[in-house]
């Protein structure tokens, strides 16, 4: 099956819609020698069409346009067939990956079949990633406490210049404690970090506005990323007017460049430093990074990707009581 559909508003887009020939669902692959956070992702759509200049997706894609997978059924007889295998241990699922998660929900809805198998599961949570506001269609599913709806945040000054085709920072957080009052728990995620004049005090002025809305009790975990990109992106990233590719970067085990470890350091200091004052330092991770910057940060010695993946469980197990 091949069709495409217009989306309109917004997000505006011709997208394809395709049946899927592989499976649905896939542990993260994370990166050797990066901690990484141990989910599984559901990969229903591919692609973006925010904008965003510093997006890997282009690069990994290579789509002329969105594709969404047709074949629901199947991944939901995948996702009921996954939660079978394995009664013990916990699963905690990610929309996010390939797509945004809510982008496309107005045209092709997938929620209104996700949710109540994760809701009426014993082993497993759903976080729903976003940059958008389009909650809608949350509000009036049945989630039992299971799902986690988290956003990507950045400071004012990147998501007016890098992140143009999403709502603004007060936007997302109007979105967030929107759901928030609808009894679902909440993540945010500062990735990318990205080092500018003023960057210090711009992440700084985001966290402040975040917790004047939302409840930190709400708050199920806060990632942590800095900026990192294929070298192959540069030009292109260039040509869509990133703004942030002056100063030195190095190339790193996963072959993207990323700023020096030192500077990476500084900026998860200061950002950390910002939500200690809101959140325990236990609900805050690092995304993608070494154990070496996890000690610097964290004074965690010999952080791995399994200690990570107990760490966002128990996580999980504090907020949702029946997990």
């Amino acid at each position: 099956m091949v069709s495409t559909s217009k989306i309109g508003g917004k997000y505006a887009s011709v997208i394809k819609l395709v049946t899927n020939q592989g499976r649905f669902i896939k542990p993260c692959p994370g990166t050797p020698r990066y901690v990484c956070c141990g989910y599984h992702i559901i990969n229903f759509a591919q692609g973006c069409t925010l904008g965003c200049t510093y997006c890997i997706l282009d690069y990994y894609l290579d789509l002329p346009t969105p594709v969404v997978f047709g074949n629901q059924n199947q991944l939901i007889i995948e996702l009921s067939e996954t939660l079978q295998k394995r009664k013990d241990g916990l699963f905690r699922f990610g929309t996010g990956e390939f797509t945004d998660s809510l982008i496309f929900e107005d045209v092709f809805p997938i929620y209104d079949k996700l949710i109540p198998i994760i809701a009426n599961s014993s082993n497993a949570i759903l976080e729903i990633k976003t940059k958008t506001v389009q909650v809608e269609p949350l509000l009036h599913v049945q989630h039992k406490d299971r799902v986690i709806v988290s956003w990507s945040l950045n400071s004012t000054a990147i998501a007016k210049q890098e992140e143009k085709g999403a709502p603004g920072i007060d936007e997302r957080i109007d979105a967030a404690r929107r759901v928030e009052e609808h009894g679902y728990k909440l993540a945010f995620h500062f990735d990318p970090i990205i080092h500018y004049k003023g960057w210090e005090e711009g992440y700084r002025e985001t966290i402040d506005k975040l917790f004047r809305k939302v409840d930190p009790k709400s708050i199920v975990y806060v990632s942590m990323g800095t900026l990192r990109f294929m070298p192959q992106m540069r030009d292109a990233m260039e040509e869509h007017g990133a703004g942030y590719l002056e100063g030195d970067f190095i190339r790193g085990y996963d072959g993207k460049m990323r700023y020096f470890r030192p500077l990476r350091t500084k900026m998860y200091r200061s950002v950390l430093s910002s939500l200690r004052e809101h959140v325990p330092e236990k609900k805050v991770y690092l995304c993608m990074e070494n154990s070496d910057v996890w000690k610097d940060v964290f004074g965690i010695e010999g952080m791995r990707s399994s200690m990570l993946a107990e760490r966002l469980d128990q996580r999980c197990r504090d907020a949702f009581t029946d997990v």
